[in-house]
Protein backbone atom coordinates (compact mmCIF):
# COMPACT_ATOMS: atom_id res chain seq x y z
CA UNK A 1 0.00 0.00 0.00
CA UNK A 2 0.73 3.51 -0.13
CA UNK A 3 0.55 5.56 3.26
CA UNK A 4 0.94 8.92 3.75
CA UNK A 5 0.91 9.93 7.49
CA UNK A 6 0.24 14.26 7.91
CA UNK A 7 0.84 16.71 9.20
CA UNK A 8 1.62 16.70 12.30
CA UNK A 9 4.36 14.86 14.08
CA UNK A 10 3.33 13.70 18.01
CA UNK A 11 5.93 11.99 20.40
CA UNK A 12 7.86 11.01 17.43
CA UNK A 13 4.99 8.34 16.29
CA UNK A 14 4.29 9.09 12.81
CA UNK A 15 8.10 8.44 11.85
CA UNK A 16 7.96 5.47 13.71
CA UNK A 17 4.98 3.61 12.31
CA UNK A 18 6.32 4.98 9.08
CA UNK A 19 9.63 3.46 9.45
CA UNK A 20 8.05 0.15 10.57
CA UNK A 21 5.62 0.38 7.84
CA UNK A 22 8.40 0.14 5.35
CA UNK A 23 10.11 -2.25 6.85
CA UNK A 24 6.66 -4.71 6.39
CA UNK A 25 7.12 -3.48 2.41
CA UNK A 26 4.93 -0.92 2.02
CA UNK A 27 5.41 2.83 1.04
CA UNK A 28 4.45 5.32 3.77
CA UNK A 29 5.99 9.05 3.93
CA UNK A 30 5.61 11.21 6.53
CA UNK A 31 4.81 14.72 6.37
CA UNK A 32 5.58 17.50 9.62
CA UNK A 33 4.51 20.78 9.40
CA UNK A 34 4.32 20.89 13.14
CA UNK A 35 7.71 21.80 14.55
CA UNK A 36 9.13 22.32 18.39
CA UNK A 37 12.07 22.37 20.40
CA UNK A 38 11.63 18.77 20.86
CA UNK A 39 13.17 18.52 17.29
CA UNK A 40 12.10 14.68 16.20
CA UNK A 41 13.84 13.86 12.98
CA UNK A 42 13.35 10.24 12.77
CA UNK A 43 12.21 9.27 9.40
CA UNK A 44 9.53 11.70 8.40
CA UNK A 45 9.65 14.68 5.74
CA UNK A 46 9.53 18.28 8.00
CA UNK A 47 8.37 20.38 5.86
CA UNK A 48 5.49 23.12 5.99
CA UNK A 49 1.93 23.03 4.45
CA UNK A 50 2.83 25.35 1.47
CA UNK A 51 5.93 22.76 0.03
CA UNK A 52 3.17 19.97 0.75
CA UNK A 53 0.24 21.43 -1.26
CA UNK A 54 2.62 21.87 -4.46
CA UNK A 55 2.49 17.67 -4.22
CA UNK A 56 -1.20 17.01 -3.52
CA UNK A 57 -2.33 16.04 -7.31
CA UNK A 58 0.46 13.27 -7.08
CA UNK A 59 -0.44 12.54 -3.66
CA UNK A 60 -4.09 12.43 -4.04
CA UNK A 61 -3.13 10.41 -7.40
CA UNK A 62 -0.75 7.57 -5.96
CA UNK A 63 -2.14 7.37 -2.09
CA UNK A 64 -4.16 4.63 -1.16
CA UNK A 65 -4.53 5.72 3.16
CA UNK A 66 -4.24 9.01 4.25
CA UNK A 67 -3.59 8.81 7.83
CA UNK A 68 -4.05 12.39 9.96
CA UNK A 69 -3.05 13.35 13.06
CA UNK A 70 -4.06 15.46 16.15
CA UNK A 71 -7.31 16.93 14.51
CA UNK A 72 -5.26 18.74 11.32
CA UNK A 73 -5.55 17.46 7.51
CA UNK A 74 -3.48 19.53 4.69
CA UNK A 75 -5.89 22.60 4.60
CA UNK A 76 -7.20 24.76 6.69
CA UNK A 77 -11.00 24.29 7.89
CA UNK A 78 -9.99 21.21 6.27
CA UNK A 79 -11.00 22.41 2.77
CA UNK A 80 -8.65 18.95 1.51
CA UNK A 81 -11.54 16.43 3.01
CA UNK A 82 -14.21 16.92 0.32
CA UNK A 83 -11.52 16.46 -2.35
CA UNK A 84 -10.11 13.48 -1.16
CA UNK A 85 -13.53 12.08 0.04
CA UNK A 86 -15.08 12.69 -3.83
CA UNK A 87 -11.44 10.70 -5.15
CA UNK A 88 -12.36 7.98 -3.42
CA UNK A 89 -9.35 8.16 -0.76
CA UNK A 90 -9.50 5.88 2.35
CA UNK A 91 -8.78 8.57 5.44
CA UNK A 92 -8.18 7.78 9.18
CA UNK A 93 -8.04 10.76 11.67
CA UNK A 94 -5.29 9.73 14.73
CA UNK A 95 -6.35 11.68 17.78
CA UNK A 96 -3.94 12.67 20.34
CA UNK A 97 -6.03 13.97 23.42
CA UNK A 98 -5.03 17.58 23.30
CA UNK A 99 -6.75 18.37 20.16
CA UNK A 100 -10.20 16.70 21.85
CA UNK A 101 -10.40 17.02 25.40
CA UNK A 102 -13.21 19.24 26.43
CA UNK A 103 -12.88 21.22 29.64
CA UNK A 104 -17.03 20.06 30.13
CA UNK A 105 -15.72 16.39 29.49
CA UNK A 106 -12.34 16.42 31.66
CA UNK A 107 -14.66 17.71 34.30
CA UNK A 108 -16.74 14.72 34.78
CA UNK A 109 -14.06 12.12 34.01
CA UNK A 110 -11.39 13.62 35.88
CA UNK A 111 -10.38 13.87 39.12
CA UNK A 112 -8.30 16.82 38.55
CA UNK A 113 -8.31 19.77 35.80
CA UNK A 114 -6.62 19.69 33.18
CA UNK A 115 -5.17 23.20 31.09
CA UNK A 116 -7.32 24.53 28.29
CA UNK A 117 -6.47 22.63 24.94
CA UNK A 118 -5.94 24.58 21.78
CA UNK A 119 -9.54 24.68 20.99
CA UNK A 120 -12.80 25.48 22.96
CA UNK A 121 -14.95 23.06 23.65
CA UNK A 122 -16.95 24.73 20.86
CA UNK A 123 -14.83 24.21 18.65
CA UNK A 124 -13.82 20.83 19.41
CA UNK A 125 -17.70 19.79 18.67
CA UNK A 126 -17.62 21.89 15.51
CA UNK A 127 -14.37 19.90 14.20
CA UNK A 128 -15.52 16.41 15.24
CA UNK A 129 -18.63 17.24 13.28
CA UNK A 130 -16.73 18.30 10.19
CA UNK A 131 -14.08 15.83 9.99
CA UNK A 132 -16.28 12.70 11.22
CA UNK A 133 -18.48 13.30 8.16
CA UNK A 134 -15.80 12.91 5.86
CA UNK A 135 -13.53 10.53 7.76
CA UNK A 136 -15.67 7.14 9.50
CA UNK A 137 -12.63 6.02 11.13
CA UNK A 138 -10.25 7.05 14.08
CA UNK A 139 -7.64 6.25 16.70
CA UNK A 140 -6.97 7.05 20.06
CA UNK A 141 -3.44 5.74 21.74
CA UNK A 142 -5.74 4.37 25.23
CA UNK A 143 -9.31 4.91 26.77
CA UNK A 144 -8.11 7.95 28.27
CA UNK A 145 -8.85 9.40 25.01
CA UNK A 146 -11.27 7.53 23.55
CA UNK A 147 -14.53 8.88 25.20
CA UNK A 148 -13.66 12.34 23.74
CA UNK A 149 -14.62 10.82 20.19
CA UNK A 150 -16.49 7.59 20.26
CA UNK A 151 -19.88 9.81 19.58
CA UNK A 152 -18.57 11.13 16.69
CA UNK A 153 -16.87 8.03 14.44
CA UNK A 154 -18.45 5.24 13.04
CA UNK A 155 -15.31 3.52 14.34
CA UNK A 156 -12.77 4.26 17.14
CA UNK A 157 -9.76 1.71 17.38
CA UNK A 158 -7.42 1.97 20.65
CA UNK A 159 -4.07 1.62 19.44
CA UNK A 160 -1.26 1.61 21.75
CA UNK A 161 2.07 4.61 21.08
CA UNK A 162 4.64 2.40 19.40
CA UNK A 163 8.15 2.55 20.55
CA UNK A 164 11.41 1.43 18.75
CA UNK A 165 12.47 -0.26 21.74
CA UNK A 166 16.16 -2.17 20.10
CA UNK A 167 17.06 1.81 19.82
CA UNK A 168 16.80 2.24 23.94
CA UNK A 169 19.54 0.33 25.78
CA UNK A 170 18.88 -1.00 29.04
CA UNK A 171 19.93 0.73 32.04
CA UNK A 172 18.39 -0.41 35.32
CA UNK A 173 18.63 0.80 38.62
CA UNK A 174 21.38 -0.46 40.77
CA UNK A 175 20.47 -2.83 43.68
CA UNK A 176 23.13 -1.08 45.81
CA UNK A 177 22.62 2.72 44.96
CA UNK A 178 20.84 4.42 47.77
CA UNK A 179 21.29 8.05 46.99
CA UNK A 180 19.11 7.02 43.65
CA UNK A 181 18.48 10.10 40.73
CA UNK A 182 15.22 11.16 40.34
CA UNK A 183 13.81 12.92 36.99
CA UNK A 184 11.19 14.80 35.55
CA UNK A 185 10.98 16.36 32.00
CA UNK A 186 7.38 18.37 31.18
CA UNK A 187 6.72 19.95 27.97
CA UNK A 188 3.70 21.53 29.67
CA UNK A 189 4.04 22.00 33.81
CA UNK A 190 0.75 22.94 33.94
CA UNK A 191 -0.33 19.70 32.65
CA UNK A 192 2.24 17.05 33.71
CA UNK A 193 1.23 18.96 37.38
CA UNK A 194 5.29 19.61 37.85
CA UNK A 195 4.45 21.93 40.50
CA UNK A 196 3.01 18.94 42.36
CA UNK A 197 6.54 17.43 41.98
CA UNK A 198 8.53 19.89 42.94
CA UNK A 199 6.19 20.51 46.28
CA UNK A 200 6.89 16.47 46.76
CA UNK A 201 10.34 16.82 46.21
CA UNK A 202 10.19 19.34 48.91
CA UNK A 203 8.51 17.66 51.20
CA UNK A 204 11.41 15.41 50.76
CA UNK A 205 14.60 16.98 51.79
CA UNK A 206 15.88 15.57 54.58
CA UNK A 207 14.23 12.50 54.59
CA UNK A 208 16.21 10.54 51.98
CA UNK A 209 19.54 10.73 49.83
CA UNK A 210 18.11 11.18 46.35
CA UNK A 211 18.97 14.40 43.58
CA UNK A 212 16.21 15.66 41.75
CA UNK A 213 16.48 16.97 38.00
CA UNK A 214 13.49 18.53 36.05
CA UNK A 215 14.49 18.73 32.54
CA UNK A 216 13.19 21.11 30.33
CA UNK A 217 13.08 23.00 26.94
CA UNK A 218 15.41 20.37 25.78
CA UNK A 219 15.71 18.46 22.21
CA UNK A 220 14.15 14.74 22.52
CA UNK A 221 17.56 13.65 21.88
CA UNK A 222 19.09 15.36 24.47
CA UNK A 223 16.37 14.52 27.01
CA UNK A 224 16.99 10.75 26.17
CA UNK A 225 20.88 10.90 26.82
CA UNK A 226 19.72 11.94 30.36
CA UNK A 227 17.44 9.49 30.97
CA UNK A 228 20.29 7.18 31.16
CA UNK A 229 21.22 8.46 34.66
CA UNK A 230 18.06 8.42 35.94
CA UNK A 231 16.96 5.46 39.32
CA UNK A 232 13.49 7.09 39.23
CA UNK A 233 11.13 8.84 36.47
CA UNK A 234 8.19 10.95 37.19
CA UNK A 235 6.05 11.26 34.30
CA UNK A 236 2.41 13.21 34.63
CA UNK A 237 0.09 13.51 37.61
CA UNK A 238 -2.95 14.81 36.54
CA UNK A 239 -4.34 13.24 32.58
CA UNK A 240 -5.15 10.17 34.21
CA UNK A 241 -3.02 7.55 31.40
CA UNK A 242 1.32 7.58 30.54
CA UNK A 243 2.42 9.05 27.83
CA UNK A 244 5.64 8.53 25.55
CA UNK A 245 7.76 9.67 28.17
CA UNK A 246 6.89 6.88 30.13
CA UNK A 247 7.19 4.77 27.20
CA UNK A 248 10.68 5.50 26.86
CA UNK A 249 11.51 5.30 30.22
CA UNK A 250 10.20 2.03 30.40
CA UNK A 251 12.42 0.99 27.58
CA UNK A 252 15.47 1.81 29.40
CA UNK A 253 14.24 -0.48 32.56
CA UNK A 254 13.30 2.51 34.75
CA UNK A 255 10.68 2.25 37.09
CA UNK A 256 8.03 5.39 36.11
CA UNK A 257 5.51 6.82 38.45
CA UNK A 258 2.66 8.41 36.82
CA UNK A 259 -1.37 8.59 38.21
CA UNK A 260 -3.71 6.36 35.87
CA UNK A 261 -7.35 6.65 36.84
CA UNK A 262 -8.80 3.30 37.70
CA UNK A 263 -11.39 3.32 34.53
CA UNK A 264 -8.40 3.63 32.19
CA UNK A 265 -5.98 1.10 33.81
CA UNK A 266 -8.63 -1.59 33.93
CA UNK A 267 -8.53 -1.41 29.81
CA UNK A 268 -4.27 -1.68 30.02
CA UNK A 269 -2.88 -4.98 30.32
CA UNK A 270 -2.87 -6.30 33.94
CA UNK A 271 0.62 -6.47 34.19
CA UNK A 272 1.07 -2.51 33.93
CA UNK A 273 4.18 -1.90 35.92
CA UNK A 274 3.59 1.90 36.17
CA UNK A 275 3.72 2.67 40.09
CA UNK A 276 0.47 4.80 40.93
CA UNK A 277 0.69 7.99 42.40
CA UNK A 278 -1.44 11.05 42.70
CA UNK A 279 -0.81 15.14 43.71
CA UNK A 280 -1.82 13.90 47.13
CA UNK A 281 0.15 10.63 47.57
CA UNK A 282 3.42 11.56 45.62
CA UNK A 283 5.62 12.00 48.38
CA UNK A 284 4.66 9.31 49.88
CA UNK A 285 5.53 6.81 47.18
CA UNK A 286 8.56 8.37 45.90
CA UNK A 287 9.83 7.87 49.29
CA UNK A 288 9.05 4.30 49.52
CA UNK A 289 11.05 3.93 45.77
CA UNK A 290 13.78 5.99 46.88
CA UNK A 291 14.67 3.23 50.29
CA UNK A 292 14.46 0.43 48.48
CA UNK A 293 17.19 0.08 45.61
CA UNK A 294 15.39 -3.79 44.82
CA UNK A 295 12.09 -2.84 44.17
CA UNK A 296 13.28 -0.02 41.71
CA UNK A 297 15.33 -2.45 40.20
CA UNK A 298 12.35 -5.00 39.98
CA UNK A 299 9.89 -2.46 38.48
CA UNK A 300 12.58 -1.55 36.07
CA UNK A 301 12.77 -4.78 34.71
CA UNK A 302 8.70 -5.10 34.33
CA UNK A 303 8.98 -2.16 32.46
CA UNK A 304 11.09 -3.20 29.83
CA UNK A 305 9.18 -6.26 29.48
CA UNK A 306 5.96 -4.31 29.38
CA UNK A 307 7.04 -2.05 26.22
CA UNK A 308 8.52 -5.01 24.42
CA UNK A 309 5.08 -7.17 24.78
CA UNK A 310 3.29 -4.24 23.91
CA UNK A 311 4.55 -1.19 22.65
CA UNK A 312 6.86 -2.41 20.15
CA UNK A 313 6.79 -0.46 16.89
CA UNK A 314 6.62 -4.76 14.88
CA UNK A 315 3.39 -4.91 17.02
CA UNK A 316 1.86 -1.69 16.80
CA UNK A 317 1.83 -1.52 13.31
CA UNK A 318 1.17 -4.82 12.44
CA UNK A 319 -2.17 -3.81 14.41
CA UNK A 320 -2.54 -0.51 12.62
CA UNK A 321 -2.30 -2.79 8.98
CA UNK A 322 -5.05 -4.51 10.47
CA UNK A 323 -7.44 -1.39 11.07
CA UNK A 324 -6.26 -0.38 7.57
CA UNK A 325 -7.86 -3.51 5.95
CA UNK A 326 -10.97 -2.44 7.77
CA UNK A 327 -11.15 1.15 6.14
Amino acid sequence: MNIVHAPTEIAGQMGIICKELRKMGHHAAGYNCFHTYLNYKGDIINTDAFEVMKEMEFLIKNTDIFHFHNANTFMQDFADLPLLKGAGKKMVMHHWGSDVRSVEMVSRLNPYPLPPTYYTDEEIHKQLTFLSQYIDTAIVQDHETYPYVKDYYKKVFVLPLACNVEDFEVSYPSVTNHHPVIIHAPTNRSFKGSDYVEEAINQLQGKGEFTFQILEKMSHEKALAMYKNADIIIDQLLCGTYGMFSVEAMAMGKPVIAFIRDDVRSEFPPDLPIVQATPETLADVLLELIQDPQRRYEIGVAGRRYVETYHSAERVASELLTIYQQL
